[in-house]
Protein backbone atom coordinates (compact mmCIF):
# COMPACT_ATOMS: atom_id res chain seq x y z
CA UNK A 1 0.00 0.00 0.00
CA UNK A 2 2.90 2.33 0.98
CA UNK A 3 4.77 1.40 -2.19
CA UNK A 4 1.51 2.60 -4.49
CA UNK A 5 0.62 5.86 -2.24
CA UNK A 6 4.84 6.59 -3.40
CA UNK A 7 4.27 5.77 -7.00
CA UNK A 8 1.04 8.12 -7.20
CA UNK A 9 2.90 10.81 -5.67
CA UNK A 10 6.15 10.59 -7.30
CA UNK A 11 3.62 10.65 -10.55
CA UNK A 12 1.77 13.24 -10.07
CA UNK A 13 4.58 15.10 -9.14
CA UNK A 14 6.57 14.46 -12.43
CA UNK A 15 3.42 15.27 -14.57
CA UNK A 16 3.38 19.07 -12.47
CA UNK A 17 6.74 19.60 -12.73
CA UNK A 18 6.35 19.59 -16.49
CA UNK A 19 3.22 21.38 -16.61
CA UNK A 20 4.95 23.97 -15.26
CA UNK A 21 7.71 24.15 -17.79
CA UNK A 22 5.01 24.43 -20.22
CA UNK A 23 5.26 28.05 -22.82
CA UNK A 24 3.71 30.50 -20.53
CA UNK A 25 4.52 33.05 -23.10
CA UNK A 26 6.31 35.75 -23.89
CA UNK A 27 7.97 38.29 -20.97
CA UNK A 28 8.79 41.34 -21.28
CA UNK A 29 12.27 42.59 -22.17
CA UNK A 30 15.51 42.70 -24.07
CA UNK A 31 16.00 40.30 -27.33
CA UNK A 32 16.24 39.85 -30.72
CA UNK A 33 13.39 38.93 -32.72
CA UNK A 34 13.79 38.18 -36.75
CA UNK A 35 12.01 40.44 -38.78
CA UNK A 36 10.28 39.02 -41.98
CA UNK A 37 8.64 40.72 -45.29
CA UNK A 38 5.08 39.06 -45.60
CA UNK A 39 5.08 39.29 -49.45
CA UNK A 40 1.58 38.88 -51.29
CA UNK A 41 3.53 38.31 -54.22
CA UNK A 42 6.03 35.18 -53.19
CA UNK A 43 9.65 35.50 -53.62
CA UNK A 44 11.40 38.94 -53.59
CA UNK A 45 14.50 40.85 -54.39
CA UNK A 46 15.18 43.61 -52.02
CA UNK A 47 12.83 45.85 -49.98
CA UNK A 48 13.01 49.41 -48.12
CA UNK A 49 11.63 49.27 -44.37
CA UNK A 50 11.40 52.08 -41.65
CA UNK A 51 10.83 51.73 -37.98
CA UNK A 52 9.99 54.51 -35.35
CA UNK A 53 13.69 54.07 -33.68
CA UNK A 54 12.25 54.13 -30.02
CA UNK A 55 13.48 50.76 -28.31
CA UNK A 56 14.99 49.45 -31.93
CA UNK A 57 18.71 48.14 -31.15
CA UNK A 58 21.39 46.57 -33.48
CA UNK A 59 19.74 45.29 -36.80
CA UNK A 60 22.00 42.20 -38.62
CA UNK A 61 21.54 39.98 -41.46
CA UNK A 62 19.42 36.39 -41.02
CA UNK A 63 20.31 36.21 -44.98
CA UNK A 64 21.33 37.97 -47.99
CA UNK A 65 22.20 41.37 -47.16
CA UNK A 66 21.25 44.33 -44.95
CA UNK A 67 22.31 47.27 -44.31
CA UNK A 68 20.28 49.88 -41.93
CA UNK A 69 20.92 53.62 -41.03
CA UNK A 70 19.05 56.06 -38.21
CA UNK A 71 18.30 58.87 -38.69
CA UNK A 72 16.34 61.47 -36.41
CA UNK A 73 13.46 59.28 -35.11
CA UNK A 74 13.07 56.53 -37.73
CA UNK A 75 15.48 53.36 -38.76
CA UNK A 76 15.30 52.36 -42.04
CA UNK A 77 16.61 48.74 -43.06
CA UNK A 78 17.49 47.83 -46.78
CA UNK A 79 17.49 43.79 -47.21
CA UNK A 80 18.38 42.43 -50.42
CA UNK A 81 18.39 38.89 -51.28
CA UNK A 82 20.15 38.47 -54.70
CA UNK A 83 18.37 35.13 -56.12
CA UNK A 84 15.05 36.10 -54.57
CA UNK A 85 13.24 34.79 -52.07
CA UNK A 86 12.37 35.59 -48.17
CA UNK A 87 13.58 38.55 -46.95
CA UNK A 88 14.27 38.45 -43.20
CA UNK A 89 16.90 40.53 -40.98
CA UNK A 90 17.04 40.29 -36.85
CA UNK A 91 16.13 43.05 -34.86
CA UNK A 92 17.45 43.55 -31.33
CA UNK A 93 14.71 45.22 -29.43
CA UNK A 94 14.37 47.09 -25.82
CA UNK A 95 11.43 45.22 -24.95
CA UNK A 96 10.06 42.00 -27.32
CA UNK A 97 7.07 42.08 -26.17
CA UNK A 98 6.91 45.39 -27.98
CA UNK A 99 7.03 44.96 -31.51
CA UNK A 100 7.47 48.24 -33.52
CA UNK A 101 5.15 48.90 -36.52
CA UNK A 102 7.24 48.33 -39.64
CA UNK A 103 6.55 50.70 -42.70
CA UNK A 104 6.79 49.10 -46.26
CA UNK A 105 8.25 51.84 -48.34
CA UNK A 106 9.54 49.92 -51.50
CA UNK A 107 9.92 46.45 -52.67
CA UNK A 108 11.24 44.90 -56.09
CA UNK A 109 10.89 41.82 -57.16
CA UNK A 110 13.88 38.89 -57.45
CA UNK A 111 14.07 40.63 -61.43
CA UNK A 112 14.89 44.37 -59.85
CA UNK A 113 11.77 45.72 -60.70
CA UNK A 114 9.96 47.77 -58.36
CA UNK A 115 6.24 46.88 -57.54
CA UNK A 116 3.46 49.25 -58.54
CA UNK A 117 1.84 48.78 -55.65
CA UNK A 118 2.66 47.70 -51.47
CA UNK A 119 -0.57 47.15 -50.73
CA UNK A 120 -0.63 43.64 -48.62
CA UNK A 121 2.83 43.86 -47.82
CA UNK A 122 3.42 43.93 -44.00
CA UNK A 123 6.38 42.69 -41.54
CA UNK A 124 5.80 39.82 -39.21
CA UNK A 125 8.11 39.15 -36.33
CA UNK A 126 8.85 35.97 -35.23
CA UNK A 127 11.26 34.40 -32.08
Amino acid sequence: MRFRAFSWLAGAGVILTVAACGDAGPVSGPGTLTAVLVSPNGAEGAAVISFASAGVGAIGAVSGEVFSRVGGNSVTVVVINEPGGELSFSVALADTTQKPLGLVEEVAGPDDELRGTLSGYEVEFRR
